[in-house]
């Protein structure tokens, strides 16, 4: 299989990029940067795709690594020859897996095909992509390898049923994985656990042995308990029955008690009602009648609170207004309207007084009206402000553009002379071709046939190196003179812009200076923004003093001031001394002050007139209703006190009144449902004293009662545990003889596993034996190549594993120094790719895998190379000239 070509549309900081694979040894050498790793990258990838894919963080991605830098289709295009059929295979990348596009097309056709799927690489090579990083695919850095199932199945010629080989890792993991889970050897597995549940579950029955014979004792105590306690309740019974019959007595001893206490308080409450009727007058009100007479004393003191409203300095001021209004008050429609006369005749004051022009304004309206003869200039301002900020614009980039047109002639002049110089490199070509026919003529005296040769050999590669020569010479002539046109048309193009610049501005500063001489404006074009504002000003000044001049010069606002002034003074004069009048509208204003504060206090004064009649009627009637209810009334006490005694009064009487009569209704009840002549009997001292000893024997009892219930509580409490115990005990023997079985099927489960395990490794190493010695000559062979002798203290083992003798011990590889180690690892996967690949050759890339290798294994690096390259296409990549491939 061999690589044509390869085309980058956008893939990492790649974009646009081509390259062809036409020699056998592909040698790659750019500088650090450049993109030689991502080139690599791009390969693999086209034929395996991104690694990662199931990262969950972007950034550990490798299809965002790549992810193009300037945007653009993310993807490309190779062209490979395999079995001698070329095929092109594209891919577009997209932001996940399942957005990727995929096409095959065979070229001899150009017809898409189904020759391979998307995953080609698996397909084309018989590997997954990690065996084909660890074996095709040589990165910087990455040179040791070690075989995967997929290897040793390629290797074995099982690739086309790589089934068995290719599981056999996952396999043994699965069985290590079970393993470990139930093993018994370690105190995680499942075996171990179990047995150590076992032990517990045996110690916890154990210590239930005595359970069921402490549920028999502690029931037999608690019936006891029972027995007891019955007992008691039965005395209690009888102690109940012996005071009924002395609770009868007692009763009618408390009823007796409870009349003599009704009468005393019948005859109390009638006293206190007696007392309180003597304060009234024989009649007694009702409430409604006092709370009325309370609110008419309220209404006549809110009365006595408005009497003194009017001061003395309002009774003065009223006198004074009485005087001016003694044919009647204005009305105030008549002052709203000579208010409004008053304002509109300011009006018009203030508009002559706005309006005329001083001095100073008329000399300069007649300047502004000779200036502005031939029209005002509104629209030719902004013509000429906008020409003349472009102007200004294009003059201060002359400068740069000047310095640029300089740098550009600089530039291509370097450019040009560069281009111009030429260096034949057909004279080593001719001096070769000289040599050899020298050396021909003097090799013909002895070996004519070879002298005749050599003579023609050189004739020709002289004749053919300066026939080269003259076409290349004939070919960077033309190129010059393209180089040359181009440069001339670059220079013109810019210095006819600049001229064009400079017209432009001539242009408008000729237009400007004459607008500025038309008008006259200073012409200075830093300054002319500010001359140009100057104008818009003046032209708003002309235009407002000729509307000012005209309004100034109108005889018919001065006759409406003079009718305004006579029909307002002739108002004024019945109000007010015309001789004080200097503004009407405060005049106005005064007569409209005055005219309020003669209403207003009239009005106060004929209030207090009525309030003053209010009052008195109320208190009288207020008076006459207490005489006639309160037995001692007193004219010296207050009308309100007195009314609020006789409703306090009142409130205790009524209250008085209904205690009495609940008294009495009280001892009614009790007579009509009581028998009188039983309570004449005495009290019997020993029916009392008896009563009380039960009392306290039926108390003792209660209270042997209560602490038998508890021990019997108590008992039950302590048979609960010991029942929950018991069923705990049942509990524990279940899950024990459940365990016992589970921990006997994993015990037998372990061996099988083990037993299994042993004879898959044991298959593994006697399948991978068999071309253990194939790929070990492969790695001697090229260790030689490339180290320069033989790597006779490596060896391998059935894994494929290599080790290095060292202090007599082998050792690791990974002891090795780096550069070793790279060493060892270039070779063991070129022996990995020798015995896989028998028949098709892959192509080999080799991602600068030289970089830790000294110089003396270098030059062995490179005859590695040599030596490859005769049985693979190689794809080299590298950054520095000391290891590069001849």
């Amino acid at each position: 299989m061999r690589l044509i070509s390869c085309t980058i549309e956008n893939f990492g900081k790649l974009n646009n990029v081509t390259y062809d694979f036409s020699g056998e040894c592909n040698t790659i050498c750019e500088d650090n940067g450049w993109g030689k790793s991502t080139l690599a990258s791009f390969i693999r990838v086209m034929f395996y795709g991104f690694k990662n894919e199931s990262k969950k963080k972007l950034a550990d991605k490798e299809r965002n690594r790549y992810m193009p830098w300037q945007k653009g289709v993310y993807g490309g295009e190779i062209i490979f020859k395999v079995n001698d059929v070329v095929y092109s295979l594209r891919r577009v990348f997209g932001k996940k897996q399942a957005d990727d596009e995929f096409l095959l097309v065979r070229k001899d056709t150009n017809m898409e095909c189904n020759d391979f799927s998307s995953d080609i690489g698996d397909e084309l090579f018989k590997i997954d992509a990690q065996s084909f990083e660890r074996t095709v695919f040589i990165g910087q850095n990455d040179c040791v390898t070690t075989t995967t199932d997929s290897i040793n199945a390629k290797i074995g010629n099982l690739a086309d049923n790589t089934d068995d080989i290719n599981n056999f890792e996952t396999a043994v993991a699965r069985l290590t994985a079970e393993l470990n889970n139930i093993t018994s050897t370690r105190v995680t597995g499942s075996i171990a656990k179990r047995k150590s549940k076992i032990t517990q579950l045996t110690a916890q029955i154990n210590n239930y042995a005595e359970i069921d014979k402490t549920i028999d004792e502690q029931t037999k105590i608690r019936d006891e308990l029972c027995e007891k306690r019955e007992n008691l309740k039965a005395s209690k019974e009888k102690l109940q029955e012996q005071q009924k019959v002395l609770s009868v007595k007692k009763d009618v001893q408390a009823m007796k008690e409870k009349y003599q206490l009704l009468l005393k308080e019948c005859n109390n409450k009638k006293n206190i009602f007696e007392h309180m009727k003597e304060y009234f007058n024989g009649t007694i009100p009702e409430k409604n009648e006092i709370i009325k007479q309370i609110e008419i004393f309220d209404d006549a003191g809110k009365l006595s609170g408005r009497l003194a409203h009017v001061d003395e300095q309002d009774k003065r001021r009223f006198e004074e207004l009485q005087k001016i209004y003694g044919q009647g008050v204005p009305d105030n429609a008549v002052l709203d309207e000579y208010q409004g006369l008053a304002v509109r005749l300011d009006e018009f004051r203030n508009l002559c007084s706005k309006n005329r022009l001083s001095e100073d304004e008329q000399k300069k309206l007649n300047q502004l009206k000779k200036r502005f003869a031939e029209g005002v200039p509104d629209e030719d301002i902004g013509i000429i402000h906008d020409r003349w900020i472009a102007a200004r614009n294009k003059q201060n980039s002359l400068a740069g553009k000047e310095i640029k047109l300089e740098i550009v002639r600089e530039n291509e002049n370097t450019k040009l002379a560069k281009a111009k110089e030429y260096k034949n490199n057909s004279v080593t070509g001719i001096v070769a071709g000289v040599i050899l026919a020298v050396i021909g003529g003097i090799l013909s005296f002895k070996v004519m046939v070879a002298g005749i040769t050599l003579i023609i050999a050189g004739i020709f590669i002289g004749g053919l190196s300066g026939r080269i020569g003259s076409v290349k010479k004939k070919q960077h002539d033309e190129t010059f003179r393209n180089i040359s046109a181009e440069s001339a048309e670059r220079l013109k193009a810019m210095e006819s812009e600049l001229e064009a610049d400079r017209k432009s501005i001539a242009d408008t500063q000729d237009i400007v200076r004459g607008f500025c001489e038309k008008y006259g404006i200073a012409y200075n074009m830093d300054n002319m923004e500010w001359e140009l504002s100057k104008l818009r000003h003046d032209i708003e000044d002309y235009r407002e003093l000729k509307v000012r001049e005209a309004q100034q010069n109108d005889s018919g606002i001065h006759e409406e001031i003079s009718l305004l002034e006579s029909r307002i003074r002739n108002f004024l004069r019945s109000f007010i001394c015309m001789d004080d009048i200097s503004n009407y509208s405060l005049a106005i204003e005064k007569i409209k002050r005055d005219t309020a504060d003669f209403i207003r206090i009239n009005n106060e004064l004929l209030k207090q007139e009525s309030y003053s009649r209010q009052y008195e009627k109320q208190i009288d009637g207020i008076t006459q209703f207490l005489k006639s209810y309160v037995k001692d009334y007193s004219d010296e006490d207050s009308v309100g006190e007195m009314l609020r005694r006789l409703d306090k009064k009142l409130d205790e009487y009524y209250r008085a009144k209904s205690e009495y009569e609940n008294a009495v209704s009280a001892k009614n009840d009790f007579e009509a449902g009581t028998d009188i002549s039983l309570l004449a009997a005495g009290e019997d001292e020993d029916d009392k004293v008896s009563l009380e000893d039960i009392a306290a024997d039926m108390s003792q009892t209660d209270i042997m009662i209560e602490n038998y219930s508890e021990q019997i509580a108590q008992c039950n409490r302590q048979l609960e545990n010991l029942q929950i115990q018991a069923e705990e005990c049942e509990n524990f023997r279940q899950e024990l003889n459940e365990l016992e079985s589970v921990q006997e099927n994993e015990i037998k489960k372990e061996r099988l596993l083990k037993l299994t395990k042993q004879i898959m490794e044991d298959s593994k190493q006697s399948f991978t034996a068999k071309y253990m010695e194939p790929v070990m000559a492969g790695f001697r062979k090229y260790f030689k190549i490339l180290a320069g002798y033989e790597p006779d203290t490596f060896s391998m083992d059935a894994d494929t594993k290599l080790t290095v003798m060292e202090q007599n011990m082998p050792r690791d590889i990974g002891y090795l120094s780096a550069g070793k180690q790279d060493l060892v690892g270039i070779c063991m996967r070129m022996a990995l790719v020798e015995a896989m690949y028998k028949e098709e050759k892959p192509f080999l890339i080799f991602d600068d895998p030289f970089v830790n290798l000294d110089d003396n294994n270098i030059k062995g690096a490179m005859k590695l190379l040599d030596e490859i390259a005769k049985d693979y296409q190689v794809i080299y990549f590298t950054c520095s000239e000391s290891r590069i491939y001849n």
